[in-house]
């Protein structure tokens, strides 16, 4: 399969399609349209390009979502920090990555 890149919501305006914020998606399909297409824990979910947040790399680092809670690069689980350390293993997934406390959600 093509790895088209990854999208996230910016900010609140994808959650109505089921984006949880701060977490990165999987982009299935971009058709040159004003949308793509995302996979969303298995369901391919059409999305319209204006709510989205795009990059080519997968992130690997966790995203900061109203601090001090953070989402998992690896498994979009959600965890709570004390702080702001600079690596932060994750309970779900057991890896360990940075943490960009720029990259608020």
């Amino acid at each position: 399969m093509a790895e088209f890149g990854w999208a996230r919501s910016r900010g609140e305006r994808a959650e109505n399609e089921g984006l949880r914020r701060g977490a990165w998606y999987r982009v299935v399909e971009e058709p040159g349209k004003p949308w793509i297409v995302l996979d969303v824990h298995q369901v391919e979910v059409r999305v319209p390009k204006d709510n989205l947040e795009i990059r080519k790399d997968r992130p690997k680092a966790w995203s900061v979502v109203h601090e001090p809670h953070l989402v998992c690069p690896g498994c979009h689980k959600r965890q709570h920090v004390s702080g702001q350390p600079k690596d932060v293993k994750c309970v779900e997934c057991g890896n360990s990555f940075g943490v960009d406390w720029q990259d608020r959600a």
